[in-house]
């Protein structure tokens, strides 16, 4: 689900960014094409875990047995890691996003196949779209945990 909702985000982003479908076509569609896409979607918002020991954060000291929330949509769009981070950059580097996690026992196993999807996905369709324009309003998921897009209606010109 969570790659779908990067698919559509990527639309999205194409239908307020015109020049995205544009910069597909004359250049590759790489893994940092489909990351900077998946940053920007951020599908799944946050998750949860609990202390297992007690540590400091920013100057915050959180305690064994306390809940600790990484919000993942908050993280991707944080200023000070990255520039212009509510625009979509297709040649962002580095780009440290938060949607797989960051390593260790945690990661997304799914990750390499969610940006092989991705990536796919968009370099066909730069090949075979001229223009995608959004032609009503958007509806998201109902949903706090996962951010995606339910209904997108657009308008598709191709080649």
């Amino acid at each position: 689900d969570t790659t779908r909702y990067s698919i559509a985000a990527g639309i999205q982003a194409m239908c307020h960014q015109p020049e995205l479908l544009g910069l597909m076509k004359d250049e590759p569609v790489t893994q940092v094409t489909a990351d900077e896409i998946i940053r920007w979607a951020s599908p799944a918002s946050y998750f949860r875990r609990t202390a297992t020991q007690d540590f400091e954060i920013h100057g915050k000291t959180i305690k064994k047995g306390d809940k600790v929330l990484l919000w993942f949509i908050s993280g991707n769009r944080d200023e000070t890691v990255f520039d212009n981070p509510f625009q979509v950059d297709l040649a962002r580097t580095p780009n440290r996003h938060l949607a797989f996690g960051q390593g260790g026992p945690h990661v997304c196993l799914g990750m390499w196949l969610a940006r092989l999807e991705v990536r796919l996905l968009f370099e066909e369709f730069s090949k075979r779209v001229k223009r995608v324009e959004q032609t009503g309003p958007e509806q998201f998921l109902r949903s706090n945990f996962v951010c995606g897009l339910k209904n997108l209606p657009v308008r598709v010109t191709l080649n």
